[in-house]
């Protein structure tokens, strides 16, 4: 091998070894019987002291050994296969098309390989052994020009592996490598008996730079300076080719106009898109709008329009369900306001709190929690399904839910004022139980009212509908037809109060009502409204026919419970003692 760079010093002597006068003799033999000659001697087993054994000679008529071939595969060409007419311009008519190609193959094959310099352009195989030098330097010459290899990079790297290959089959050869049968993986064994002797090698140049006990050349201190300053090096190179890399990477896609340069200029980012410093102080871009845009998509329907929409459901289909559903709302909130009783502070959470100012608390609490889901992008596609009603494809639960639901804050906040306003006063006067009864069955009844309203009247199928409006349109016309109130009184002052007329009052927000629905605002779920308000006229209507003299229990406290037990036993004795008058007078 002309490029064979042995990495070892048993391979280093084989490559540099003469050639024997003996043809028979095998070459690793002989090397194995110089090695052994040079050891030095060694005690024997037996009592006579002689040197270690040495290789026997080879007969003369020995055959030569035989080394087992190795199959290489070699792979097509970087284009493809060349075309005939390509092959007749190469090598001439002498060759055929499909030799041509085998010939091109096998000579790239040892142009990557790094085997070009030991074995040439001969040896091309029985096949093609009428391709003589002349036209394979030809077929060479074709490849370094269409398809550049760095041939002698390829050649170094070959001529690495064949001398490893060399020394590992010497070092099995060996019969005094025991290592070699270690854990059954002799080439793990070789790999640690190279790396010792690359560490004695290394410690043995250490040792031949002493002078005494004084070191030659130097320090392990500046040799660790120098190691740290070359990595140091190699990072910074690193960085700034990664750099560079970046900047041709942004320059591209400047160039396609799709992209802008982030007001730093470090990133890139769509023209739509906005940026933000993060906490670190570090430029972000932001993916809000993506985000959003993603979920949209995933929130609306696939209906393109109302046609489309009606087309997958019947009229029937669409008003049944939601009737049923609130149907079954509606007796189970009467039932919740015939026989709820106030709790005992016992079973209370905050037995110190009224029952109004908890109830208020709950109902805003859900709302504005409600309100809070609107703003997390992955629940749109939820909210939009449950807690939104469209009466051109209704979902029955809708009829609860939208109830609870305010997309906008202006909307929200203007809701819970009217229900800060109106709430406490009417759960004062008909208690927990009427008052959040007839609050789920107005908002219930006001979305079937939408519902029918759209689907048979002139409301807009594809319209969506949310919010509390006509839960606290059914308590306000409950209050108002229901309180004998004549006054009321002004927040935030002590002992004013102004002329209240309920009646007057309610006929006022009714006639607003239509006046607005009769002017056409398109902003506002009218046909809610109104089914809030008639649950609430209903209720008070059915209060009043049974003989309303409802009193609110007070707050099941343990002083009130003590006054009650005290107000008991007073009239006890008052019983006893009338019963004693009456005997004495007899």
């Amino acid at each position: 091998m002309s490029l064979l760079r042995p990495s070892c010093a048993i391979a280093r002597r084989l490559c540099t070894t003469p050639a024997t006068s003996e043809a028979t003799r095998s070459p690793i033999l002989s090397l194995l019987r110089r090695h052994a000659a040079s050891r030095p001697p060694c005690r024997a087993f037996s009592h006579t002291p002689r040197l270690a054994a040495n290789t026997p000679q080879s007969p003369t008529s020995a055959r030569p050994q035989q080394h087992p071939a190795r199959t290489v595969r070699i792979g097509p060409l970087p284009g493809g296969p060349v075309s005939d007419d390509g092959i007749r311009r190469i090598f001439g008519r002498r060759v055929t098309p499909a030799e041509g190609n085998k010939v091109l193959r096998i000579l790239h094959h040892r142009r990557t390989a790094g085997s070009l310099a030991d074995y040439g352009v001969a040896n091309l195989g029985s096949q093609c052994a009428h391709v003589d030098t002349a036209l394979a330097l030809k077929g060479l010459a074709w490849l370094r020009e269409r398809h550049p290899v760095d041939e002698a990079a390829a050649a170094e790297q070959w001529a690495e592996k064949e001398a490893n290959r060399i020394a590992y089959e010497l070092w099995l050869a060996d019969p005094d490598t025991e290592s070699k049968y270690k854990a059954g993986d002799p080439a793990r064994a070789f790999r640690e008996h190279m790396e010792a002797d690359a560490a004695a090698r290394a410690q043995q140049e250490r040792d031949e730079q002493k002078i005494g006990i004084l070191h030659v050349g130097k320090s392990q201190f500046e040799r660790n300076i120098e190691e740290k300053r070359r990595a140091r090096l190699q990072e910074a190179t690193r960085k700034a080719e990664e750099k560079e890399r970046r900047e041709r990477d942004m320059e591209a896609q400047l160039a396609t106009g799709e992209w802008v340069k982030t007001p730093s200029g470090t990133q890139l980012m769509k023209p739509y898109q906005t940026t933000y410093i993060d906490v670190f102080g570090n430029e972000q871009v932001s993916r809000r709008s993506e985000e959003r845009a993603k979920y949209e998509q995933q929130a609306v329907t696939d209906f393109k329009d109302e046609t489309e929409m009606l087309a997958k459901t019947t009229l029937g289909q669409r008003l049944y369900p939601m009737t049923a559903f609130v149907l079954v709302v509606a007796l189970l909130s009467w039932g919740f306001a015939h026989y709820y009783t106030p709790p005992s502070p016992a079973y209370r959470v905050f037995p110190d709190l009224s029952p109004t100012t908890a109830t208020m608390a709950t109902l805003i609490g859900l709302n504005v929690a409600v309100a809070l889901a609107w703003r997390i992008y992955p629940l749109w596609p939820l909210m939009t399904r449950y807690f939104m009603h469209v009466p051109g494809y209704p979902r029955a639960v809708q009829s609860v839910l939208n109830v609870f639901s305010h997309v906008q804050y202006d909307h929200l906040l203007a809701n819970m004022m009217m229900l800060c306003l109106v709430g406490p006063a009417a759960h004062d006067l008909v208690g927990r139980g009427v008052f959040l009864g007839t609050y789920l069955a107005a908002g219930a009844c006001g979305t079937l009212a939408s519902l029918y309203w759209a689907n048979l009247g002139r409301g807009s199928l594809a319209a969506h509908s949310v919010g509390a409006s006509a839960a606290i349109w059914g308590i306000a016309a409950l209050y108002c037809l229901l309180t004998d109130a004549e006054t009321v009184k002004i927040p935030l002052l002590k002992d004013a109060e102004v002329a209240f007329w309920p009646k007057m009052l309610f006929a006022a927000f009714v006639a607003l009502e239509i006046f607005n629905a009769v002017r056409g605002a398109k902003t506002h779920d009218h046909a809610s409204h109104f089914g809030g308000m008639l649950v609430g006229v209903g209720t008070a209507a059915w209060l009043r026919y049974a003989g309303y003299s409802y009193q609110v229990p007070p707050l099941q406290t343990l002083e009130n419970v003590e006054r009650r037990r005290g107000v008991g036993e007073k009239e006890e004795g008052v019983g006893e003692k009338e019963e004693g008058v009456d005997s004495s007078v007899e």
